[in-house]
């Protein structure tokens, strides 16, 4: 039985630490007082795909300050933006020793480096998910479809991931494994990017996103400058669980084939991944939000061009206006449903980057 803590127990870590607690793992969430509160009365359900619901009774806690017991591994959850205040927090109780190990289960570039920088390279695990998941109410959790699953990587060599992937596979999480976190990291970057800022930005649904072939061109392009920044670090896109990422970076970089053949290709395989559901930085955008993953996502393409010098003017594009309409700097009823706007704005970006 293995003892863990879930930081930033939102819809991913109540659905990865509610399906390990089911199965016996002593498991401590902490995330927001109603959210927790409601788990702790009537205890997390997560729904799978023509089977009963699993109910499990997780510890819960509002603050790593209200516990003492120090755990084999945290499952960080929180939203990158908040990554370094999270590690700051861990850091300032008895919780982590020296064979307790951290696991950024977030998504974009970056979270381990930060980890490791309050912590030590030798304590953090990189993690990723494809499980596609939603929350129809507080407490309970609904897997979209049986697909998918968990990569684990070490940042250095005999970390013990074997052992939370063993874990994770008995509580019905496939889980694979990988020996370089950085090519596992940005291969579920490519994933993560598409039509997220788009439709963000647009407030327009993925569907309507890839319907137009010139937003859908935007979004080709864009997976193509994540794709060239890749080969640039000297990494491969690897295969995630239910994801033939290495397939996606290497169709997108085919120069010779025409533009149309390539959203045909792809559209299929975009859709049964997104549909009409709003991507994350959308649900961000309009909730309000004061932060968001943009930096992380976009934001890392465009930096590591700029470093590699790579011209990925659509990433830039797409970081720039968000970041702006999260500021509040931009009005985001100048950009909704105005798609003109925004491949306007990649036109200009591509001319000042040539």
């Amino acid at each position: 039985m293995l003892n863990i803590l879930v930081m930033g127990a939102g819809a991913i870590g109540c659905f990865v630490g509610g399906s390990l607690s089911s199965q016996g793992h002593r498991v401590t969430l902490v995330g927001r007082p109603p959210l927790m509160q409601k788990i702790a009365e009537d205890g997390l359900k997560i729904q799978w795909p023509e089977q009963p619901a699993q109910t499990s009774f997780p510890e819960t806690s509002t603050s790593v300050n209200q516990i003492t017991t120090p755990y084999d591994f945290v499952l960080v959850t929180v939203k990158a933006p908040d990554t370094a205040g999270a590690a700051r927090e861990l850091a300032s109780v008895p919780l982590i020793r020296e064979k307790t190990y951290l696991v950024s289960l977030q998504n974009g570039i970056g979270n381990e480096e930060t980890l490791a920088t309050i912590f030590s390279p030798q304590q953090v695990l990189a993690g990723t998910i494809t499980i596609p998941i939603q929350v129809p109410a507080a407490g309970v959790i609904e897997v979209s479809k049986a697909k998918g699953g968990l990569g684990l990587a070490p940042l250095v060599p005999s970390q013990p991931i074997d052992v939370l992937a063993e874990a994770l596979n008995g509580a019905g999480l496939t889980t694979e494994t990988y020996p370089d976190y950085r090519a596992m990291k940005w291969s579920k970057l490519m994933l993560n990017i598409v039509t997220n800022a788009s439709s963000a930005i647009l407030n327009q649904p993925p569907a309507q996103i890839i319907a137009r072939p010139d937003l859908f061109d935007l979004e080709i392009e864009a997976l193509q400058e994540c794709a060239q920044v890749i080969n640039a670090q000297s990494l491969t896109a690897v295969s995630l669980p239910g994801y033939p990422v290495d397939w996606l970076a290497r169709l997108v970089t085919i120069r010779w084939l025409p533009r149309a053949a390539t959203r045909t290709i792809l559209r299929p395989f975009l859709r049964r991944g997104r549909g009409s559901k709003m991507p994350s930085l959308q649900i961000d955008l309009a909730a309000g939000c004061s932060t968001s993953e943009i930096y992380a996502l976009n934001g890392a393409i465009a930096e590591a061009g700029q470093r590699l010098g790579i011209a990925t003017s659509v990433n830039q594009v797409l970081t720039d206006i968000l970041s702006g309409l999260v500021a509040g700097e931009l009005n985001w009823a100048d950009y909704q449903n105005q798609p003109g706007k925004l491949i306007e704005a990649v036109t200009t970006e591509k001319s000042r980057q040539t």
